[in-house]
């Protein structure tokens, strides 16, 4: 299996970085998952916009990531390895090596990774098993939590408390105690013709396909609410649904032992199919 890295296709047993690189020592870097089908990244223009706005936050100089049209080139080559309709495609970015320290060298030599695994899509419909974690709550404030970071640590203890209540994910919620999102999809409720999602201010990490479920309540003049919802609160709605890049839309038929919504009498249905065939055509957003 190859991978593309800093330039170039290698073996996947001969891709290195040094001891001294930043990434592996202090967590300093970023990363983008991505979908693509028979080669074709979905979204992927909005993809590498949400890198550069890492990038930025960071302080991470924009011209030392590669171009759109070179991702596309290089993930087209790593789909021939796949053989799969679909790939999850990781673009991973760190600073690069550096000296003992916090503050960053003026002069970063990053080290860029790109990988494309066999992806088998889920059906939204199988119902996903959710229990409010405990240990971590979302910071609006910080800058680790408005990116991707390579620092998933929050998200690693969240699911690895749960699985310990039999859950597949963990509901994570805001410092104030508030449904935010889960460890790796923004939350969606339905109550009739009524979307609710929780708040950027809330401290989630807004994803593309919750813009794309926003854009299309928009054009489907569907209301959407964004009120601080507690956790026991989501068993009033009809339906509850998580949203992700990778994995489309997935119904949620549990959360804390307790069953949610009946989503067949929802328009839930028809906006995950909605989606999955945008994540299929590679629709830019």
């Amino acid at each position: 299996m190859q991978v593309w890295m800093n330039g170039s296709f290698r073996d996947l047993d001969e891709a290195s970085i040094p001891v001294t690189d930043r990434g592996f020592l202090l967590g300093d870097g970023f990363f983008e998952t991505m979908r693509a089908h028979e080669g074709k990244i979905a979204w992927l223009e909005a993809h590498m916009g949400r890198l550069d706005h890492h990038a930025e936050l960071i302080e991470f100089p924009l011209d030392l990531l590669p171009e759109t049209e070179e991702v596309a080139e290089i993930v087209a080559k790593l789909f021939e390895q796949v053989h799969r309709k679909d790939a999850v495609v990781r673009m991973t970015v760190s600073r690069g090596p550096g000296e003992r320290g916090l503050l960053p060298p003026g002069s970063p030599d990053p080290t860029i990774l790109i990988t494309a695994e066999p992806f088998d899509p889920l059906d939204p419909n199988i119902g996903l098993t959710l229990a409010t974690s405990q240990k971590v709550r979302r910071n609006p404030h910080s800058v680790a939590g408005s990116i991707k970071s390579t620092n998933y640590m929050d998200n690693i203890a969240a699911k690895q408390e749960v699985q310990k209540y039999g859950a597949q994910d963990a509901l994570i919620l805001s410092a104030d105690g508030h449904v935010a999102e889960t460890t790796v999809a923004n939350l969606f409720g339905i109550t009739g013709e009524t979307l609710w999602t929780p708040d950027e201010d809330t401290g989630i990490l807004c994803g593309l396909a919750r813009d794309y479920v926003l854009q299309v309540a928009e054009e489907s003049e569907i209301e959407v609410t964004f009120e601080p919802k507690a956790p026991e609160e989501l068993k009033e709605f009809d339906a509850v649904f998580t949203a992700n890049a990778l994995q489309g839309l997935r119904v949620v038929d549990r959360v804390d032992g307790y069953v949610v919504g009946v989503p067949a009498k929802t328009f839930f249905t028809d906006l995950a199919l909605r989606v999955e065939a945008e994540l299929c055509d590679g629709i830019v957003i």
